[in-house]
């Protein structure tokens, strides 16, 4: 019994003289252990692994900060140029505009349209009972919003008057009208109290869209009357009328002093000329229109 635990002492001295931990880890609990600092190494790629996702969360805040402020900024610039009232933002403004036309009434307001002929509502056989028949003619808009310098206002023929184009120069103080048919100019004075300017003229427009604005579609008629020749110097027309009548002769128009005379219909859709331009429907009659000679069409001479 006595050698047994002898053999068994020896044995578990020997397996203890091999340390427990390595020499530099022992070092370390050491220093730990009497306030010393440790210093703990760690390996590259984890260093590489931290840094990259640090760039990666900080580009990505980035970017969408970014993509943030842009869409901000469109957003605005875009709700900025369509608020009514405002066109501080916009520049040129080109569109399109339905105006009702009672040539027969005198004295009625209707609200103009100013949405697609396609999504115009159908007439029914009860509001044409209590409503005279209502017809339209689509005027195109090219206004200079920003300078307010020049208006042009496009119409297209239809059954009350032909095709011509309104050039109204804020700047030399005149109205031009281009006939396209017969390829000549008219030119008379500026009347501001038809006439609105272009900035209040595109305020108009907008509020039309909107839905909300009851425009004055009154009809007044002005009789008119040419002068003849042509004339020669452009400087009092105007730029932007000389611009638009280079090619063809242009003839000066103003008040008609004559008795008047009685036409029929059909002569008078000939040389009657309708525009809308902010303040009622102007009728331009020009009676002694065929005095005016046409100019010539390039497709004929070529």
């Amino acid at each position: 019994m006595t050698i047994a635990q002898q053999f068994l002492g020896k044995k578990s001295c020997k397996q203890q003289e091999e340390p427990l931990v390595p020499a530099e880890k022992t070092n370390n609990l050491k220093d730990a252990e009497e306030g010393r600092p440790v210093v703990v190494t760690m390996h590259a790629h984890v260093r590489r692994v931290s840094s990259l996702t640090t760039l990666c969360v900080f580009a990505t805040a980035l970017l969408v900060l970014t993509t943030g402020i842009i869409g901000g900024m469109y957003l605005y610039r875009h709700f900025a140029h369509y608020k009514v009232g405002q066109a501080s933002n916009l520049r040129h403004f080109r569109g399109w505009c339905s105006i009702p036309y009672l040539p027969d009434i005198q004295g009625e307001s209707i609200q103009p349209v100013a949405s697609s002929l396609k999504h115009r509502p159908a007439p029914t056989e009860a509001s044409e009972m209590k409503s005279p028949k209502v017809n339209f003619f689509e005027e195109e808009f090219d206004i200079d919003v920003k300078f307010e310098q020049y208006e042009r206002i496009e119409v297209p023929s239809f059954e009350h008057g032909r095709r011509a184009q309104f050039v109204h120069d804020f700047v030399a103080n005149k109205t031009g009208i281009v006939d396209y048919e017969n390829r000549r100019c008219f030119v008379m004075v500026l009347n501001r109290n038809y006439v609105y300017p272009p900035r209040v003229l595109y305020e108009q427009i907008a509020k039309m869209r909107a839905g909300y604005y009851d425009a004055d579609t009154q009809t007044v008629r002005h009789t008119m009357h040419v002068i003849t020749p042509p004339i020669s110097d452009l400087k009092n027309v105007g730029l932007f009328i000389a611009r638009d009548c280079a090619q063809t002769p242009i003839y000066m128009l103003e008040k008609a002093t004559s008795p008047m005379f009685k036409r029929s219909l059909d002569s008078e859709s000939k040389n009657m000329f309708v525009e809308f331009a902010g303040n009622k429907v102007n009728e331009f009659k020009i009676i002694n229109i065929d005095e005016a000679t046409p100019g010539i069409n390039p497709a004929e001479t070529s």
